[in-house]
């Protein structure tokens, strides 16, 4: 859940853009604007692994770098949740970061002139990726405790928020574009137009089932 009260973003956002910045420079750097995913998948782990040393009493890893954004963003999400004088509390701060941080590389990258469009599904597929495979890494990784559960469950959570969030909403438009592919099963969903508050857009409702041609 990302939505961390409003005085905690500030902090977190300024570190967002920072680990951003860098991970963009070195895409354009290497002429690597395919690899969202792979620069991605290296920062959440570098910000899951010094989340969970920290947590375990262990000093973190160094990075080798004079300066670590991802461990910079680290430091001030776990100073941030010590507010909370609650173990574990430091994962709405990371769901917070992690959520603002799939969405500032794009958008580098899109005012950068390195892509045409801040999402497209291939995009959206790579960011996926990294969430799931970093769940995976921190799973063999990390012990079955709060802080190995807390860190999986994060990215997974995020994962399925980004699908809610910003892809339904992208699939829906390509729907309204270019058409649906979903009419030779008898149970299905159609789009369907609304205006709410003066805002127009789209609902997706159940169909009963349909009879197939």
């Amino acid at each position: 859940m990302p939505y961390i009260p409003p005085n905690n973003r500030p902090p977190i956002d300024e570190a967002v853009d920072v680990l951003a910045k860098e991970i963009a420079d070195a895409m354009e750097a290497n002429k690597e604007t395919a690899e969202l995913g792979s620069r991605l998948r290296l920062a959440f782990m570098a910000v899951a692994r010094y989340i969970r040393d920290s947590e375990s009493g262990k000093p973190p890893a160094a990075s080798g770098k004079t300066q670590d954004p991802a461990q910079a963003l680290a430091r001030r999400i776990l100073d941030i949740a010590t507010s909370y004088g609650i173990k574990g509390g430091w994962t709405g701060e990371l769901n917070y970061a992690v959520t603002r941080l799939l969405q500032a590389v794009p958008y580098q990258l899109y005012k950068r002139g390195e892509w045409q469009e801040p999402l497209r599904y291939w995009i959206y597929a790579e960011a996926v990726g990294a969430l799931t495979r970093t769940a995976w890494d921190l799973h063999a990784e990390c012990a079955d405790d709060y802080i190995g559960n807390g860190l999986c469950g994060v990215f997974i959570d995020i994962k399925d928020e980004y699908k809610r969030r910003v892809n339904t909403a992208y699939e829906a438009a390509q729907i309204m574009k270019s058409g649906d592919c979903y009419d030779r099963t008898t149970f299905r969903t159609q789009l369907v137009p609304v205006i709410v508050n003066g805002v127009e857009g789209y609902q997706e409702i159940m169909l009963p089932p349909q009879k197939l041609q």
